[in-house]
């Protein structure tokens, strides 16, 4: 049988005091709890350990209007790059004093339309969130789906990818691989391909191939996008194992997909970085510890989780003004491009 939990109510009928006095005696606010005896408050201390107290966050939000909890919903943990950043975003939120409440919906469109994903963000905010953090997809009308579930109850912060008229921290990729492939250029690279999504297209992840889009362009060379499906890394290995030797160096999406590429340029003969110089995105752990160690350009994850924390606090302190921060990546220089 499930055991009752205990109550400021159980508290005050253990010592004949009233509730409020129970309610002010244990209160974090040093300005509150002090409007109590010191040795009322010690017993009521005393007391409530006894009977395995703990405040009641929801209730205790119908009266001070805040929970001390947030709302992060996500749409992927299983790989390393989402995994690690929902835990610095965890770790932010704990520095704050906040709970955190997750949800989570497919990793696919297809499998989870955007418009379920409103029932998500409904379910968060009835649960007495004080704020949400949202991962954000980057496609079309997101940010107008996003404010319709929200209904201006909380305030919202995202991370990844733009959102129009919300806060949010955004990772600069036209810049990041317009830097990555210059590395590559001033090695004496001419012939460099890219995979990643078409940068003519306006898709998700298309502003990496913007970036290097533009350092070839900008040096005179001829760009071209490598098409394939590289999401898995056995895939990619058979397309690093096709391209023979019709790179000197490639520029990847991820470095799953970097990987791949590299293992199945090992298997046509090449050799990396001999050959083929291949450079990936999100500096996985494992990517120092391949053969070549992998040069790629890293993700500020902790920046994101404390910028994207920061701006939520702004909102809960009353900025009502939508504030959008840029950070952008640092480039990894080890074995794959040849430089280390």
């Amino acid at each position: 049988m499930k055991k009752k939990q205990s109550t400021i109510k159980d508290i005050a009928r253990e010592l004949k005091i009233s509730h409020s006095t129970v309610s002010r005696a244990l209160s974090e606010n040093r300005k509150v709890s002090a409007l109590v005896k010191e040795e009322t408050r010690k017993r009521v201390q005393q007391v409530a350990a006894d009977l395995n107290y703990s405040p009641n966050l929801m209730a205790q939000g119908f009266v001070t209007g805040k929970t001390g909890t947030l709302g992060l919903l996500t749409h992927e943990i299983f790989q390393e790059t989402f995994a690690r950043q929902i835990d610095q975003i965890l770790q932010a939120a704990y520095k704050q004093k906040y709970q955190v409440l997750m949800g989570l919906v497919a990793k696919s469109l297809q499998e989870f339309p955007l418009e379920d994903r409103a029932t998500q963000i409904e379910q968060l905010v009835s649960r007495g969130i004080d704020g949400l953090l949202i991962h954000t997809w980057g496609v079309a009308r997101e940010s107008e789906r996003i404010l319709d579930a929200i209904r201006g109850h909380v305030p919202v912060v995202t991370f990844t990818y733009p959102i129009k008229n919300l806060s949010g921290v955004v990772i600069d990729d036209i810049t990041s691989f317009r830097k990555a492939t210059e590395h590559l250029i001033r090695l004496g690279h001419e012939r460099i391909g890219f995979i990643g999504t078409d940068w003519s297209k306006n898709f998700v992840g298309s502003a990496k191939g913007k970036g290097y889009l533009l350092a070839m362009q900008k040096h005179g060379l001829t760009p071209e996008l490598i098409h394939s499906k590289t999401f898995a890394t056995k895939p990619t290995s058979r397309l690093g194992k096709s391209l023979g030797d019709q790179f000197t160096a490639i520029v990847c999406r991820n470095d799953y997909t970097a990987i791949g590429v590299c293992c199945g340029l090992r298997e046509a003969g090449l050799g990396v970085p001999e050959d083929v110089a291949v450079v990936g995105y999100g500096d996985l752990e494992v990517s120092a510890y391949v053969t070549p160690a992998l040069t790629t350009l890293a993700i500020p994850y902790e920046a994101i989780a404390e910028t994207a924390m920061g701006l939520m606090l702004e909102q809960l302190e009353g900025e009502d003004t939508p504030r959008q921060v840029t950070l952008g990546t640092s480039l990894i220089v080890r074995e794959s491009c040849g430089a280390n």
